[in-house]
């Protein structure tokens, strides 16, 4: 209900959300478990080249890349190719010295003193929502960003995952990168064609989402029907 605005007529409104920055990571395996290929046969019906193929003693021993992205409605990465494991220190240091440095920068300067949200899931490797050195981080030079957590069990409540990761994923089906710097290209293109326009449909997506989780009075088994965004959008 944080995002809830009564109305003087007794109804009520999503507020615009654009104090809010979302906040989100997710591993993509560089080569995808499963994956089917097409093989092209001569006239005899017999296979004209070989088919590709990859071995490994399990999934685990298959690369995984981990990309953490920032988004905020309309208003971000980093890059590391080597091998690590994400702490709870490695988030803090992304926090501050990546993604609130890249809100700073973005933001309008003349609304730096109005509260904004990094809106968090909560993943054992995340900071505390009242961790020390983010908030002082948050709070400098006459800032007001604080970090909060998302409703627990609710993936559905992140616009990264409704929108833009899965837009990773449909790309990696179709270019299918072989190395780590492969996909991270991938994915960086795919962050970069994402346009202002998609960006606030999927915010609107995000909204949607909320009124049928208040409908069901917090369970998660609705349909979203057709929302007629554009419409939405010149309403606004």
């Amino acid at each position: 209900m944080d995002h809830v605005i009564p109305q003087l007529d007794g109804t009520y409104k999503f507020d615009t959300m654009h104090d809010v920055v979302q906040i989100d990571e997710k591993g993509f395996y560089v080569k995808k478990i499963g994956q089917h290929v097409y093989v092209l046969t001569g006239k005899d019906g017999c296979p004209s080249e070989e088919p590709p193929i990859q071995a490994v003693q399990s999934k685990r021993y298959i690369t995984k890349v981990m990309f953490l992205c920032a988004v905020g409605r309309p208003r971000g990465g980093w890059d590391d190719t080597r091998p690590v494991s994400i702490t709870r220190d490695i988030s803090r240091r992304i926090l501050v010295n990546d993604v609130i440095p890249a809100i700073k920068a973005k933001w309008p300067q003349d609304q730096k003193h109005l509260p904004i949200k990094i809106q968090q899931d909560n993943a054992r490797p995340h900071v505390l929502a009242d961790d020390f050195e983010v908030a002082a981080a948050g709070c400098a030079d006459g800032w007001a960003i604080k970090l909060v957590n998302q409703p627990a069990q609710s993936p559905d409540l992140n616009c990264l995952d409704l929108g833009f990761f899965a837009s990773i994923q449909s790309l990696q089906s179709k270019t299918i990168p072989r190395t780590p710097d492969e996909l991270i290209k991938e994915a960086l293109q795919s962050f970069q064609a994402s346009t202002v326009v998609l960006l606030n449909k999927i915010f609107l997506t995000l909204q949607h989402v909320m009124e049928h989780i208040l409908k069901n009075e917090g369970r998660n088994n609705y349909r979203l029907g057709h929302l007629h965004k554009e419409k939405l959008i010149h309403a606004d």
